[in-house]
């Protein structure tokens, strides 16, 4: 267990760290904020930024990684197991869409934290979590709680090559969590040919859920709007949650795409008051951008994604 987040001169050094895009990584709604306890570890993949602060809305302590300039890509509060990104309970929709106790695949662990509460909440069920980083999965255990269990499974391989090889229709849900910083988006898990492999390692009732770092419209939007055709290309049934509602569709934001194996239509509706919280944040969204769908020999990524960056920088 992590100790309790304190500042003092003598055994902490405090450093000022500055944040931007604050919708993104919800972490906050300042700009500066007081960090203390920063473990600057380089590992093959990614220069990797450990440090303890508080969370903007509840002001609790809370152990932090980030792997860019900007963007926050996990956290745990040190006082309780909660999840702190709100993006993070949008995976829990996994349930709505495919009750039951599950075989799930994550790409991307990072600190593991959604990992570490669906093991907590879905005592029945399995999770596969394939992290190209091993010292991603190190830090998780130092810093961020991971623990050893035996319904979880690290892989430490590039998603892609994980998908490849994978068994068909294997999994009852595939969540991907690699899209957390808008510097290292890798495409080779956004194109028609990855998710034909996700679709490919689903059972015929399964679900994928994704989160994306997108403006829902306007400008930034691009990324979204190429990835969700894509999406809909392969799946009868693709729909789009904000996880801020109130937030413009111009604003870079997360936003999480539910895509469903089977035709079949599914209500929106749930009796339990979190599901229902989360499903009353779909966006109505009519694709209708003519924007190619994302390839393996096109996939643009990198540029809808500076757009993106340019106008949040802007503003």
């Amino acid at each position: 267990m992590l100790a309790a987040f304190s500042f003092t001169r003598s055994n902490i050094a405090v450093i000022t760290l500055f944040i931007l895009a604050v919708s993104f990584n919800e972490l906050g709604s300042y700009y500066l904020l007081r960090t203390a306890g920063l473990h600057d570890i380089d590992t093959e993949y990614s220069r990797v930024q450990v440090f303890q602060t508080t969370d903007p809305r509840s002001g609790r302590p809370i152990e932090a990684m980030a792997i860019d300039p900007y963007f926050t890509q996990s956290a745990v509060f040190l006082d309780s197991d909660e999840l702190v990104f709100d993006y993070n309970k949008y995976y829990d929709l996994a349930e709505h869409f495919k009750p039951g106790p599950r075989t799930s695949l994550m790409i991307g662990g990072a600190g593991y934290s959604y990992p570490s509460s669906y093991l907590e909440k879905y005592t029945g069920s399995t999770i596969d979590v394939v992290e190209i980083d091993p010292k991603m999965t190190e830090i998780a255990r130092e810093f961020f709680r991971l623990k050893d269990n035996e319904r979880l499974r690290s892989i430490h391989e590039d998603g892609r090559i994980f998908l490849n090889s994978a068994p068909a229709k294997k999994y009852d849900a595939v969540l991907m969590d690699a899209f957390g910083s808008l510097f290292t988006v890798p495409y080779q898990l956004t194109t028609i040919e990855a998710v034909r492999e996700i679709d490919r390692v689903l059972k015929d009732d399964g679900v994928v859920i994704l989160n994306v770092g997108s403006a829902l419209g306007g400008e930034g939007s691009r990324f979204f709007q190429a990835e969700f055709k894509t999406y809909q290309a392969v799946f009868p049934r693709v729909y789009v949650f904000k996880v801020h509602k109130e937030h413009s569709d111009e604003r870079l934001q997360n936003l999480m795409i539910v895509a469903c194996k089977s035709g079949n239509k599914i209500g929106l509706e749930n009796s339990d008051p979190a599901f229902a919280e989360l499903l009353a944040n779909i966006a109505r969204y009519e694709n209708d951008t003519d924007l190619p769908i994302l390839t393996d020999d096109l996939a643009p990524v990198e540029y809808y994604n500076s757009l993106a960056q340019n106008l949040n920088l802007q503003n």
